[in-house]
């Protein structure tokens, strides 16, 4: 949940793959480079999110279907859906049972 709902507030819906990395750890979820392309990888193959390869670099692209499973207004295997009280929903330090990294 934490990588649609970053991607849902980027300009043009679309992050760096360091850049969210850096926003992860930010935000006390830090995960390793594997890590996040294995989540990458995942929320591609359900059609959340699309990936870019600019050489070295990859680059995470929100896709409609993924903007509407970040705002919650629908579901998808792997990503539990934000309750009320969600964190990555608003600014507020609530407790979330969503999934860290999906």
């Amino acid at each position: 949940m934490a990588v649609l709902r970053a991607l849902e507030r980027a300009p043009s819906y679309r992050m760096h793959e360091f850049v969210l990395l850096d926003w992860l750890r930010l935000i006390a979820l830090a995960a390793t480079r594997d890590e996040l392309n294995s989540t990458a990888c995942s929320l591609e193959s359900f059609g959340l999110v699309r990936l870019g390869q600019y050489d070295d670099n990859r680059v995470l692209e929100l896709t409609e279907r993924g903007q509407d499973v970040a705002l919650g207004r629908a579901t998808a295997e792997g990503v539990l859906r934000p309750g009320p009280d969600c964190p990555y929903l608003s600014t507020a330090d609530a407790s979330c049972t969503c999934s860290p990294l999906s």
